[in-house]
């Protein structure tokens, strides 16, 4: 396996693999793809500068963050370089729609003489909760090798079609296919699902997300790296890293009518949006607003305060436009009228 081309998710998992018996190169990808732009018709390139200037702020260039994508771009069309091209990742709504870009990329590519094999698991004896690739040993890593499997081209077929509807500017592109036959890639559709989640909710306005992180402030859970922790156990398709969740926070926190209030600044400071001595970002404590308790007993709909700006795949929500929620009682979407 010395000329293979590993990809996987991230710095964490990709440095288990460089540790492992296992030869090759490591590719990581780090782009956490749940939430922000990805506009419909456009390459890997063209969407890889987009999400550089998604990610990039005072703590990150957009300059290098540009250039981190280039490499990784570079590095995958050089697949032809090697024998064999491996994916390992795991069940998650992350890994899932990491995996959906990557199979789409190789869906329009003459692959030659190069295999495309996937390692994908949901579970690892001895380890509850089973969260990710990141929590095994080099040891344990190594071990997966022999459950790989070929990648087929049913599963470059499905994934090229998953990627073209996360893509589409309306959402019910993706909600039905969801309920196409998609067993090759059996994680994706409750990834999926849960992706569809964080639309705002029909109750409130809020997302699931949102909706989580109010309600573990009411339940005390106040330091921002404790409640992004308490969140992710709560989680069983867990998809969300950190600084989206600080994101997240400083949505609520921040805006003209905020549901949460940060002290002791006043408002909510997280890289990379803003420059913050890690000591003093962690010493930060979060309290709900009076808007944020009625908005938490249903009294108060949250789309009327949060200014809504935001980006799921290729659907661009805005106040001003026709707005999609997520019904819980009927797992649906539904679209409503603009906010005036």
């Amino acid at each position: 396996m010395g000329n293979t081309l590993h990809i996987t998710n991230g710095d964490g998992a990709g440095s288990l693999l460089k540790a492992a018996n296992i030869e090759g190169d490591v590719l990581p990808w780090r782009d956490t793809m749940q939430s922000g732009p990805f506009p419909k018709g456009l390459s890997l390139e063209e969407h890889s500068k987009i999400r550089a200037e998604y990610f990039s702020g005072p703590a990150m260039p957009v300059s290098d963050v540009t250039r981190d994508f280039e490499i990784r771009d570079e590095h995958l069309k050089a697949f032809n370089n090697y024998e064999e091209v491996i994916l390992w990742f795991e069940h998650d709504l992350l890994d899932q729609l990491q995996i959906l870009q990557i199979l789409q990329f190789f869906h329009g590519q003459d692959l030659k003489s190069t295999k495309l094999s996937l390692v994908c698991i949901n579970e690892y004896e001895g380890i509850i909760p089973f969260r990710g690739l990141g929590q095994l040993s080099p040891e344990q890593i190594e071990a997966l090798v022999p459950i790989k499997r070929p990648i087929t081209k049913e599963h470059l077929k499905i994934a090229n079609a998953g990627w073209q509807a996360f893509c589409e500017p309306d959402p019910t592109h993706l909600e039905t296919y969801i309920q196409s036959d998609l067993s090759s890639l059996p994680f994706l559709k409750a990834a999926l699902k849960r992706h569809l989640e964080e639309y705002p909710s029909l109750k409130n306005g809020l997302n699931k997300t949102q909706n989580k992180i109010l309600e573990l402030v009411r339940n005390g859970v106040t330091n921002p790296v404790q409640n992004f922790i308490e969140f992710m156990n709560s989680e069983t398709v867990f998809f969300m890293g950190d600084w989206t969740h600080f994101r997240e926070i400083s949505r609520m926190c921040n805006g003209e009518q905020p549901l949460l209030s940060c002290s002791p600044n006043g408002k909510f400071l997280s890289p990379p949006d803003h420059e913050i001595d890690m000591k003093d970002f962690k010493s930060q404590t979060l309290s709900l607003t009076e808007l944020g308790e009625k908005v938490m007993d249903g009294k108060r709909d949250a789309v009327e305060l949060i200014k809504l700006d935001q980006w799921f795949g290729g659907v661009h929500l805005e106040c001003t436009k026709p707005r999609w929620r997520w019904d819980e009682k009927t797992g649906k979407l539904l679209k409503t009228e603009a906010i005036a």
